[in-house]
């Protein structure tokens, strides 16, 4: 009786679609890579990771057929209010990413740009706090870019 409520619990988790968060399922044409990027070793360190963890092998010989070239991120902060003394109350971070996808035999070469933005309060009385926030809002948006990427080799039809 036990592993027939497994196999049924199993089997309806599976029948709805459900997965693992941060699961995406990638194309087989995705699935060999080489991956060219410019930004940030943080950032590239979490990409690869992703990408390793959603199935996707980096080959050491360069005999992949697609090349994922990412440009460097570009973050600009704006200040998005001020208070009554004329100070920044509020920041904006606006985030932008440069993709391309590139399949080396057909010649196809498919380029997105990934865009990302987050607000964050400034706290006057604490410059700290203030850092550690934007330091914080930084890492979250190169994480939104990260998702929004996976999106779009999902929907990624290379022949």
């Amino acid at each position: 009786m036990k592993q027939l409520l497994i196999a049924l619990v199993i089997l309806t988790t599976t029948a709805c679609g459900w997965q693992l968060r941060g699961i995406t399922q990638l194309p087989a044409s995705v699935q060999v890579m080489t991956l060219e990027s410019q930004a940030g070793n943080r950032f590239t360190q979490r990409l690869k990771q992703q990408l390793t963890f959603n199935g996707v092998v980096f080959p050491s010989d360069g005999s992949a057929n697609v090349r994922l070239m990412i440009a460097p991120i570009s973050i600009e902060r704006l200040t998005l209010s001020v208070n009554s003394r004329g100070q920044a109350a509020e920041y904006e971070l606006n985030a932008e990413l440069n993709v391309r996808l590139i399949q080396l035999e057909e010649g196809t070469d498919t380029q997105w740009i990934i865009t990302g933005r987050r607000i964050f309060s400034n706290d006057i009385n604490s410059v700290i706090a203030t850092q550690s926030e934007e330091k914080i809002q930084r890492e979250e948006l190169e994480n939104d870019l990260i998702r929004k990427l996976m999106n779009r080799l999902k929907k990624a039809q290379l022949k």
